[in-house]
């Protein structure tokens, strides 16, 4: 007999359902409730905490200071673990605070919270660029889980993941973030695409194309199209290796070296410009007497054209250990990119050199990094913070500041009319009195 009957009017009931039908229904339901479970289980999100500034809450890029403070007071400090270079990291008036694994974004003008991003993974590094917040947790695959945010707002911008070193330190252009570990060296552009690997490889597509594969990567510096790095090859004399590559080559895993340099065993990069990068030897530990002193403490000009310039320098304190062999962790140099220098702190001196050929110009005693402010360069010292003129490095006055207690090094960084200074795990901004 046919299941379907004919009612009044014509039309025909909706076919019952049997038994077997709910079953399966259930079991469907139930298998698509567990796929979403377990999706979410296993997701990044789970282990996510973030908060994003609200309507208005958005951190203000600060407006220039007219002229380098008379006076200065604190207006806020709070607890955040320095960059790898030991500066503080501040993106468009916004101070990129780090406690444990959590990173938040604090606005200079005032220290209030705006936005906050965390994980249950631990934080390998954070670094500042291009109006944001790159913020590198550890995952499956080393440090390699990458995700940026605005620095305004906190809101997501781009994310990466990639088999990755277990330990890295950062390094940064205005067009790139770099990325060192003992084997290996990369180098991120804005959308985090990798624009070029150096080094050991682990899944390579093409063999013999990476020169420095097998080699200890002990330091790195980047500026434009230049990516300089110095490694250890196991050279029969014991010297190091540094290669001038281009940082965007066409292959992303196959470098472009436009030279290759020896250079002593007790040497780093400490400074980069866009045809030519500096390195600093410890040699006995003294200042070289001249140019042509092989012996003493000295600074090497790589250029690109494969010629080299050499320069007498102050010992720095920061790399005294080169006299008996290089540390276990690559070599991050506190440097700064200022409008008519580029500058290093070896650890007692501020050292400028010239843009272009990056000669020493200018040694003063420092704390740490300085930064530029009003048509003056601003230096941490033990009084306070020297206001010395950009060119010649000479100091015009100093600015009174109370540390209270804190008598070690201090990297400052300048955001408008606020200055943030990074004293150990204390970050401490200060401003002039009206």
């Amino acid at each position: 007999m046919n299941r379907l009957r004919l009612q009044q009017g014509g039309r025909v009931p909706t076919e019952q359902r049997s038994r077997t039908d709910l079953i399966v229904t259930a079991l469907i339901t139930v298998t698509v409730l567990l796929l979403v479970l377990g999706t979410w289980f296993f997701s990044d999100s789970r282990g996510t905490s973030r908060t994003e500034a609200g309507p208005g809450e958005a951190v203000a890029a600060p407006s220039a200071a007219d002229a380098p403070p008379e006076n200065l007071d604190e207006i806020w400090r709070t607890h955040s673990l320095p960059s790898d270079s030991g500066e503080p990291v501040l993106v468009d008036g916004t101070a990129v605070v780090r406690d444990g694994d959590r990173v938040s974004g604090v606005s200079v003008d005032d220290g209030q919270e705006a936005w906050s991003y965390s994980r249950d993974r631990e934080l390998c590094g954070v670094a500042g660029n291009w109006g944001r917040v790159v913020v590198v947790y550890r995952g499956p695959k080393g440090c390699s889980d990458v995700t940026s945010l605005s620095a305004s707002t906190g809101r997501y911008q781009d994310t990466r993941s990639a088999l990755g070193s277990t330990d890295v330190r950062f390094f940064r252009s205005l067009d790139h973030i770099g990325v060192i570990s003992d084997d290996r060296a990369e180098l991120w552009r804005s959308d985090l695409v990798r624009t070029v690997e150096t080094g050991h490889v682990e899944a390579p597509v093409k063999a013999d194309v990476q020169p420095l594969d097998g080699c200890r990567f002990t330091s790195a510096q980047t500026r434009k199209d230049l990516l300089a790095v110095l490694a250890d090859c196991d050279r029969e004399d014991g010297k190091s290796t540094v290669s001038l590559q281009v940082a965007d080559p066409e292959e992303s895993s196959e470098p472009e070296t436009t030279h290759e340099f020896t250079v002593p065993p007790d040497a780093e990069l400490v400074g980069i410009a866009q045809e030519a990068a500096v390195i600093y030897v410890h040699g006995n530990g003294r200042r070289a007497a001249d140019a042509d002193d092989y012996a003493g403490s000295r600074f090497q000009v790589l250029h690109s054209d494969g010629s080299f310039d050499q320069h007498p320098a102050d010992p720095s304190p920061t790399l005294a250990h080169l006299a008996d062999g290089k540390g276990d962790d690559p070599f991050t140099a506190a440097t700064g990119d200022l409008p008519h220098h580029m500058t290093w702190f070896n650890g007692d001196r501020l050292i400028g050199f010239g843009p272009t050929n990056l000669e020493p110009r200018f040694s003063v005693p420092a704390l740490g990094s300085g930064a530029a402010m009003a048509g003056s360069l601003l230096v941490p010292v033990p009084d306070g913070i020297a206001v010395a003129d950009w060119d010649t490095g000479s100091v015009e006055r100093t600015v009174p500041v109370d540390r209270g207690d804190y008598d070690g090094p201090v990297s400052l960084r300048v955001q408008g009319d606020v200055v943030v200074e990074q004293r150990g795990d204390d970050m401490v901004a200060l401003r002039q009195r009206p």
